[in-house]
This record gives C-alpha cells, sequence and structure tokens, in this order.
C-alpha cells in the first residue's frame, strides 16, 4: 500500500534510501578521514577535532578490554552532557560491547533494576553520581571521571577513589588504534530503557543498522537545511536519552557536524551558547523552546538557528510560533519512541507544517492505523486508531523479555500504543496513548483533547489529564493545571470554561490545581506518578 503524504515531502527528499553497511564506530572512522580538522565537540569553551575524537575513542576501547571487557557486554554511561559521554559511547562500540545510556538522576530501585536487568559489567559515571552505586551489585567494575574537570592529559587527576577506577588516569596512555573488535552492522549496539512513563522499563534492543538507518533518514530529511561538515547542533537535550543519541550525537557524527555540549539545561548558559558559537540546529522539547519563546528582554543573538524538531511531548502553538519569529528560524514537530531509534514522523523543514500535527512519515517507514480492538486497517481519514510501525530502525525486541516483545512486534510491525488519526493529506496527529484512553460509561475520551482546550485558557500554563476510577462510570477524567506566574484561576472556573467547548461527558470530573507536574528528563509527563499522587491522597 502506497503511504499517504509522500506527495508533501519536500523537493528533493526521497522516500527510497540506501543505506551503509557500517557499525557506528566505522562511521565516525569514516568521517575523521573526511573532516580530520573540523571540530567534533565543544565543552566548557574546549574544543576536539574529528581526529582527537576518533583516536579517544580507540583509547577508550584499549582501555576497555584492558579492564576485561568482551564483545557482547553490557557496559553503561551515567553522564550528562559531556566530551566523556561520547567518547564512552564510541569507545564501548568499538571495543564490540554494548552500550547501556543510563539517567544520571537514576538512583535506589530504579538503577538497581536497571543493572541487575541489562547484566551490566561496568559503568563509567562521575564522581557526583559514584555514591549512588554503594548499594549495588559489587560486580559491577565502576569508572569515574569528573566532567567539571577540563578533560585533558595535562590535567592532575589524583587523588585515587578506592572503589572506583579513574578513568583519566588510564585513558590517556592507552593504544590511539582501532582494536579491529569483531563488529557487524547488524550487531546490537545499545540497550535503550524505555522512558517508563507508564511502569517498569525495557531494554530495546538497537543494532547499529538500526540507529545508522535512523540517521540516515534524519540527514535525508535535513538535506536541504545544511551540507556534511557545516552543522553545529545545540547538544542540551540528554545523549542517554535516544532523542538526544541519535539526532545530536549520532547524526552529529555522520555528518561531520560540530556537537555544542551543555550538560544540563539552564536558559542563560544555552543562549549565551547561541549567541556566542552560532549553533544551526537545536533539537529539543516544548519546556526548552518555550523557556526560550517566553524570555523576551535579553542581548543575546538568536539568529543563527536555522531548523529544530521538538519532541517528547506535544508542542503548543503559541510556543511555536513566538520561537520562530524570535529566532527566525524553523521549529517543527515529529515523533518517536525508543522502539524505533527513536524517529518515525516529522513535519518538513522547510514544506508545508500543520500545526498540531507530527509530519508526515520518515523515509521508508510504512505506518499503519488500526483499530485497536479489531485489527481493521483504518484507511478513511480523521478515524483515530493505534499507530503500528515498520522500517529500518525499528528495534529487535526487548531484551530478555520475549513475551513482551510478542506483545508489540507483530510482522515486523511495531505496535506503538499511540492513538493517532491521518488527515486527507496524510499528516498524522497524536489522539492518545492508548493505555491513557478514558472510558466513561461505554465513551471514549482522549485526555490530549481536554488538554489542547485547557491550553487555550489564559490562565494556563501545563495541563495533564489522567482517568481515575468511579464506581458508576467506571473512569471520570482528572485535570491536573500548573497556573502561569501571577495568574489566577479557579477550579470551577476551569471547569465552566471546559463545558463551553467540550461535551458534557467529557468535562474533567475535578481540576486540581499544582504548582507543577511531575516530568522525566526530556518533558514527558510522568502519568503514573499522578495517579500515585491520588491514590495516596485517598
Amino acid at each position: 500500500m502506497k503511504q499517504p503524504g509522500l506527495e508533501h515531502y519536500e523537493a528533493g527528499i526521497s522516500y527510497h534510501l540506501t543505506y551503509p553497511d557500517l557499525s557506528l564506530p566505522a562511521v565516525l572512522l569514516q568521517t575523521s578521514a573526511r573532516f580530520p580538522n573540523h571540530t567534533a565537540m565543544v565543552y566548557q569553551n574546549i574544543s576536539w577535532s574529528y581526529t582527537q575524537l576518533n583516536e579517544l575513542v580507540s583509547q577508550m576501547a584499549n582501555f576497555l578490554i584492558e579492564r576485561g571487557i568482551q564483545p557482547g557486554d553490557r557496559v553503561g554511561i551515567q553522564l550528562p552532557n559531556s566530551p566523556q559521554f561520547v567518547i564512552a559511547y564510541y569507545g564501548i562500540l568499538r571495543a564490540g560491547a554494548i552500550a547501556v545510556p543510563i539517567n544520571p538522576q537514576f538512583t535506589g530501585d530504579d538503577l538497581a533494576f536497571l543493572v541487575e536487568d541489562s547484566g551490566l559489567t561496568a559503568t563509567v559515571t562521575s564522581v557526583e553520581i559514584l555514591p549512588v552505586y554503594k548499594s549495588i551489585s559489587s560486580k559491577v567494575q565502576l569508572i569515574v571521571t569528573d566532567i567539571k574537570t577540563p578533560f585533558s592529559p595535562t590535567q592532575d587527576y589524583t587523588p585515587s577513589i578506592p572503589e572506583a577506577i579513574r578513568l583519566e588516569q588510564h585513558l590517556f596512555s592507552c593504544p590511539a588504534t582501532d582494536p579491529q573488535a569483531p563488529i557487524t552492522s547488524q550487531s546490537i549496539a545499545t540497550l535503550q530503557y524505555t522512558g517508563g512513563t507508564t511502569g517498569r522499563s525495557k531494554g530495546a534492543i538497537l543494532t547499529h543498522f538500526n540507529l545508522l538507518a535512523n540517521v540516515v533518514q534524519f540527514r535525508e530529511w535535513f538535506k536541504n537545511v545544511f551540507r556534511d561538515g557545516e552543522g553545529k547542533f545545540v547538544c542540551v537535550i540528554p545523549l542517554f536519552h535516544i532523542y538526544g543519541l541519535t539526532t545530536s550525537m549520532n547524526v552529529a557524527v555522520y555528518t561531520g557536524s560540530s556537537m555544542l555540549l551543555l550538560p544540563k539545561f539552564d536558559l542563560n548558559e544555552l543562549m549565551a551558547l547561541i549567541d556566542t558559537h552560532r549553533p544551526n540546529l537545536f533539537m529539543g522539547v516544548p519546556a526548552m523552546y518555550g523557556a526560550i519563546a517566553a524570555r523576551e528582554n535579553h542581548n543575546y543573538d538568536l539568529s543563527s538557528i536555522e531548523a529544530c524538531v521538538s519532541g517528547s511531548a506535544p508542542l503548543p502553538p503559541a510556543i511555536q510560533e513566538k520561537f520562530q519569529k524570535l529566532t527566525g528560524g524553523k521549529l517543527v514537530e515529529g515523533y518517536g519512541l525508543s522502539e524505533a531509534s527513536p524517529v518515525v514522523a516529522v513535519n518538513p523543514i522547510y514544506g508545508t507544517v500543520k500545526t498540531g500535527s507530527i509530519g508526515l512519515p520518515f523515509p521508508d517507514t510504512e505506518i499503519r492505523i488500526v483499530d485497536p480492538q479489531t485489527g481493521e486497517i483504518i484507511t478513511a481519514p480523521d478515524r483515530i486508531g493505534e499507530l503500528v510501525v515498520r522500517g529500518p530502525q525499528v528495534m529487535k525486541g526487548y531484551w530478555q523479555k520475549p513475551e513482551e516483545t510478542a506483545l508489540v512486534l507483530k510482522d515486523g510491525w511495531l505496535h506503538t500504543g499511540d492513538l493517532v488519526k491521518r488527515d486527507a493529506d496524510g499528516y498524522l496527529y497524536i489522539a492518545d496513548r492508548l493505555k491513557d484512553m478514558i472510558i466513561m460509561g461505554g465513551e471514549k475520551i482522549y485526555p490530549r483533547e481536554i488538554e489542547d482546550l485547557l491550553y487555550t485558557h489564559p490562565a494556563v500554563k501545563e495541563v495533564a489529564v489522567i482517568g481515575v476510577p468511579h464506581e458508576l462510570r467506571g473512569e471520570v477524567p482528572h485535570a491536573f493545571v500548573v497556573l502561569k506566574e501571577g495568574a489566577v484561576a479557579t477550579e470551577k472556573e476551569l471547569k465552566q470554561f471546559c463545558s463551553q467547548h467540550l461535551s458534557k461527558f467529557k468535562v474533567p470530573h475535578k481540576v486540581s490545581i499544582v504548582d507543577a507536574l511531575p516530568r522525566s528528563s526530556v518533558g514527558k509527563v510522568l502519568r503514573r506518578l499522578l495517579r500515585e499522587q491520588l491514590e495516596k491522597a485517598i
């Protein structure tokens, strides 16, 4: 079946692509040959060329091999954005091992589960995070670094830390030659643990080919924006998350672009970085773009920004419009998930952009919309169903979870659990998560519809709607609202506002005005925590 929407691709962008049969470290080697002196990374105003990065990656690989790491071993990286993250990631892969990116905020049971589930052999972490490993398995080798200290062989890194191996004391003396570990494009590159927004996270098995395919697709989508060797990426989206890993690191390495690394989101630091280093590409989340758009009085020049993609959460139209006016660049919404490396669909950068839409399917990405109850393929426009995806970027399955893999991978098709609709032009729109859909007395209620309406209220800054149990109706919608600074609104007022625009059964049963919504590191609202808060309050 021909994919709807391909006629709306930008001129020159192809749907069918050719993918190199390479591992990711081989891509880095190729890039270092093409752009040896081009800046690969900038961090704390220190820069590294692609030649230097490639050599450091080989040193990292040889260091890991000296520590007993073997092909197929899982090695964690629990670091903020930093040169050490990039070097560790590609070094792990060049050693033939499997990289397991870990959220630096993980502690306690979350971290213990991931260490146990993946079977980590070693972890590269920072001196600040190291203490959380005291209660974790002693079988894991701890390799520690200091992201606040200049990363250089001339730096004094003594004293040593008794319970860990100090990376900088060993790395720079290792050979800077490729160890030639047995890696193919089909080798597992990464166990990407899902966000856990609805429960315990799972390790998506992504091969070198899966990840590189998504990079090639992304490069094709941006071919009208920049040329290889001329890109400068703002790397503030966390690299441990698949969105940052692919769109801000792997794409940069593939295209010989510069990575401008920021370890955390700080508005002033981010705007100063843009002003100083003049990046043209910025992959982020709505909260980041919203913070910039809200900063009306500043002396920073943001005009270098040419193109941005917003993911991980819905992009409010007001933020999109204001950010574009402020920078002069294009900001478009896209969609992805860990199981697809992650990008599945994006609005065209210079083509027709539809507000509220996640855009068109990526090259070589097949999309189906199916009825979640009957499995019927929906072809009519504007009918809601589950998004099902097939393409070269789709994972091989979940790590050591064959039953859960079978639930989401069927005949090569990935069942995303997201409810979408497609308009007559083939543009996709997220309706909601299948798990978040509220069924009240047989009526289907999509939280996104209520949220989108409440976002238009002048006093509302953020909103999330969940379904809560009800004795008679099964479930009812409950809205959590964060008000804008200085704004005033009552529960009664907000419910009346909903009543004016929604069918009666869709009006929230209750509206809770809260100080903040619980979010993941990349801005997704953690609805399970909202449910837990309500359960504790009962």
